[in-house]
């Protein structure tokens, strides 16, 4: 199933909707590209890319929920730690054995569940801090 952004995951920030709608985008991207074959060069692409934007996307994150005060802006910094060293991993094994559909596959239920269940979960926590010290 094609993962689609939906209002249930608005966070009530504009500026991280926005972000999160672009991380939704990368995850379509792979899928549409999955349908095809992904070839090493592609999947190097792909993961520079989502690294890079990730990121800036979790920095950016960290600073609004600690300005906000938000409640989960600690349990959100460890989330966003523990994604960054699955993500380490795959480069990893991607680098030592190259590309395969199990990887490709592992990698994009890994990264749809987690983004998911990180915003409903986790990021809704901005809701509470929505309009303070904005």
């Amino acid at each position: 199933m094609a993962i689609v952004w939906r209002e249930e995951y608005s966070v009530d920030d504009p500026d991280i909707d926005e972000q999160h709608q672009q991380l939704f985008q990368y995850l379509a991207d792979l899928e549409e590209n999955m349908k095809s074959g992904v070839d090493d060069a592609y999947m190097r692409r792909f993961l520079t890319a989502l690294g890079i934007y990730t990121r800036s996307h979790f920095c950016f994150e960290e600073i609004i929920m600690r300005r906000r005060a938000c409640p989960t802006a600690a349990k959100n910094k460890k989330q966003h730690k523990e994604l960054l060293k699955a993500y380490s991993q795959v480069l990893q094994r991607f680098e030592a054995e190259g590309i395969s559909d199990d990887l490709v596959q592992e990698l994009h239920d890994f990264l749809k569940n987690w983004l998911i269940h990180h915003i409903l979960h986790t990021d809704m926590g901005l809701r509470d801090c929505a309009n303070v010290n904005k």
